[in-house]
């Protein structure tokens, strides 16, 4: 799945769309018998601000390491490697270094666990530079995307793939607690894909990726004022979105 051209716009597909800002990767990392998986999207340059979903793919299983890499290198390589790549970093965070070495500072990590808002971060050094790695709560980020679905501000491309993302999502089930909900799979489902939009729906929003962005047209060779420039404007956009959620204002 890739932009269609030369198809007239059409809010509701984000295959006409031609442009996102930025464009973003969502690359969840299996563990165990779950696959890794690689989200394609990022928020349309028009209003109302819209999340698209451009594409949704499941990585061959069985790859680690620098295989898995090319494999989500691959997915890159359709978009012109200009792509903000958001990894899962949570069950081998050596691979960082492996994700750097392939497609440079357009990497930004995530630990995903029970507890956290996405704002917290460590830096992890690699070759005399590095890469920044957030810390969330798995409720978190579900719920988030869950919001943002509330709230149709999210468009998906309608395939067999984000269909199975939907599906997953919907089978979760919920444990309440004192203080929080716990989402758990049903026994011998997965959450690969649901877990890769809500990691897409995340980076989409946060008040950080003006920074990232900064990085991303860096790699891509854009000179620093143009940098500098487009920055502020995406910085004025992502605080928005934030302030927003946290006023209870829908994106």
């Amino acid at each position: 799945m890739t932009l269609v051209q030369d198809a007239p716009f059409n809010m509701d597909d984000p295959r006409t769309w031609r442009v996102f800002n930025p464009l973003i990767i969502a690359h969840d990392v299996g563990s165990g018998r779950d696959r890794s998986t690689a989200v394609v999207g990022g928020n349309g340059r028009f209003q109302p601000r819209l999340l698209g979903i451009l594409e949704v793919n499941e990585l061959p299983q069985k790859l680690y390491g620098s295989a898995r890499a090319s494999a989500l290198a691959q997915i890159d390589q359709r978009y012109q490697r200009k792509a903000l790549i958001v990894a899962d970093l949570s069950h081998d965070p050596t691979y960082a270094e492996v994700l750097y070495d392939t497609f440079g500072k357009r990497v930004v990590g995530l630990h995903i666990s029970r507890h956290g808002d996405g704002m917290s971060r460590d830096w992890r050094p690699i070759k005399n530079r590095g890469i920044p790695i957030y810390h969330v709560g798995r409720s978190y980020l579900l719920e988030l995307f869950h919001s943002a679905l509330q709230s149709r501000v999210v468009r998906m491309v309608d395939e067999p793939m984000t269909r199975r993302a939907c599906q997953q999502l919907v089978a979760l089930e919920s444990d309440v607690r004192e203080n929080e909900i716990i989402y758990k799979c049903p026994s011998g489902q997965h959450d690969d894909l649901g877990i890769s939009c809500a990691m897409l729906a995340w980076a989409a929003t946060h008040p950080h990726l003006p920074t990232w962005v900064r990085e991303l047209l860096s790699a891509s060779g854009w000179t620093d004022e143009s940098v500098k420039g487009f920055g502020r404007l995406v910085e004025g956009l992502a605080w928005d979105n934030y302030l927003g959620r946290m006023m209870g204002r829908p994106w």
